[in-house]
């Protein structure tokens, strides 16, 4: 009895450790931010646009679901918001991703007094939610850069 004990818990160990060894079933895709844009504003706040690249490097193509973003515009409190898509980026290839950015009045307030200042650097960061059929997937970007 203790002898298959004994080999039960030899041959876990071992699978557990090939485990290790295989490579993830997806692997993250890469962000890259081309631009952020403000366009319009209004009693509701204000709106926008971030323009991305998209770089899928798994066989199969990932549905692209939610983006969850943080803005910082020169020293205005960080504005958060998020969007939904039903974009799809294909197997081994890049996609141009664009979404739309809504702050309400709260958050446009302290963005529209640092751009009647002249201020037009901001910070993005965003989680891009993808769905698999193994689960989410999740990939971060932080860009830096000047408004358009």
């Amino acid at each position: 009895m203790r002898m298959n004990r004994s080999i039960l818990l030899l041959a876990i160990a071992v699978i557990l450790s090939a485990c290790g060894a295989l490579s993830p079933i997806a692997e993250k895709p890469t962000v890259t931010v081309r631009s952020v844009a403000l366009s319009s504003a209004g009693f509701s706040g204000m709106n926008g646009t971030v323009a991305m690249d998209i770089y899928n490097p798994n066989g199969f193509a990932l549905p692209l679901r939610q983006v969850d973003w943080t803005l910082s515009v020169g020293s205005a409190q960080a504005v958060r918001g998020s969007f939904e898509l039903t974009e799809t980026i294909p197997a081994k290839a890049s996609a141009p991703v664009t979404g739309r950015l809504h702050m309400d009045v709260a958050g446009a307030v302290g963005v529209a007094a640092s751009l009647a200042q002249g201020v037009r650097s901001y910070q993005i960061q965003a989680t891009l939610t993808f769905q698999t059929r193994f689960g989410d997937l999740t990939a971060n970007v932080t860009h830096n850069g000047e408004l358009l």
